[in-house]
């Protein structure tokens, strides 16, 4: 019961994570803000090189970062569906981390760590 409770409340964060970061980057095209400006991106690049991720890896990481569902990955960098879930499936392995939310939180926390 605990399990279910857990996952409810795991699903139910990374929903509303999902639709925050859906409006940001509709403020952001309102306000034509380049998307390669995310103020993270920085946490993002060490990211990429502390986990040795590949080129195409990192594309999908920034997309994540982004909030972008799969499809919307699947169409934005012009692969299939199944290409981008193995993406993740690589970066959530190189990581060790089994969700969006828990890898989003360990480069963020490792950013703010770095940065006290």
């Amino acid at each position: 019961m605990k399990h279910e409770s857990k996952e409810n409340a795991q699903s139910a964060l990374n929903a509303i994570f999902s639709e925050l970061k859906k409006l940001e980057n509709m403020i952001c095209d309102l306000l034509e803000i380049d998307e390669n400006q995310n103020p993270f991106a920085s946490s993002l690049e060490k990211a990429a090189l502390t986990f040795a991720l590949s080129k195409r890896e990192f594309d999908v990481l920034k997309l994540i970062a982004d909030g972008r569902s799969n499809n919307e990955i699947s169409e934005k960098i012009e692969v299939s569906i199944s290409t981008v879930k193995k993406h993740i499936y690589n970066i959530f392995n190189k990581a060790g981390v089994n969700s969006r939310t828990q890898l989003l939180n360990l480069i963020y926390e490792r950013e703010i760590c770095s940065n006290k």
